[in-house]
């Protein structure tokens, strides 16, 4: 999974009103139309520039949108220079409802960390901002979800993402068209 996984920074002002960058955490990506899934916690649509790096460069991103469950979607767009190709494998989804209880739950972030399935799909995970963002991953590499850094929710299930980006990827616009061609 790592070539999934990306370190998210975002342009913003400095207390002297210089242009910095700025670590918001880190995202994975989630499909094959170079979609990453971060922290909704540590990014906005306000945000003048993000970029997303792996090991494969470092890259423009645009803010997609943002759920209701604390995720939120960058599209990868341009390298920053020529060296950079885009490269990634989209990671095997996981299902939490497989999960027994006992079993090791992974959390790939700056570091390793686990804990044991205790059962709950509601999963309270205490991490710092550094690992908003982070793969949540069962013992056999499949992803379960994301780990938040925002106070109501620590935790956005696999399959509440992929609903969130079909929810993005479908048009809300409802109205039908008739085809009106005079003879």
């Amino acid at each position: 999974n790592k070539s999934a996984i990306f370190s998210i920074t975002k342009e913003s002002s400095d207390i002297d009103g210089n242009i910095v960058e700025v670590s918001t955490g880190k995202g994975f990506i989630i499909s094959t139309e170079n979609t990453v899934v971060v922290d909704g916690a540590q990014v906005s649509e306000n945000t003048r520039k993000y970029f997303v790096q792996n090991e494969s460069g470092k890259f423009n991103a645009e803010f997609m949108s943002l759920d209701k469950n604390g995720v939120a979607f960058l599209k990868i767009g341009k390298p920053l220079n020529e060296k950079s190709k885009l490269a990634y494998t989209v990671p095997v989804l996981g299902d939490l409802s497989k999960m027994k209880v006992g079993q090791k739950v992974l959390i790939l972030g700056d570091s390793i960390s686990s804990f044991i399935f205790n059962g709950s799909k509601d999963i309270k995970l205490s991490i710092n901002k550094t690992n908003g963002g982070s793969m949540v991953l069962d013992l056999d590499g499949t992803v379960l979800g994301i780990a938040l850094s925002s106070d109501t929710n620590s935790f956005a299930s696999i399959d509440s993402i992929i609903l969130s980006l079909k929810a993005k990827e479908t048009p809300t616009d409802t109205t039908t068209s008739t085809d009106t061609k005079t003879p």
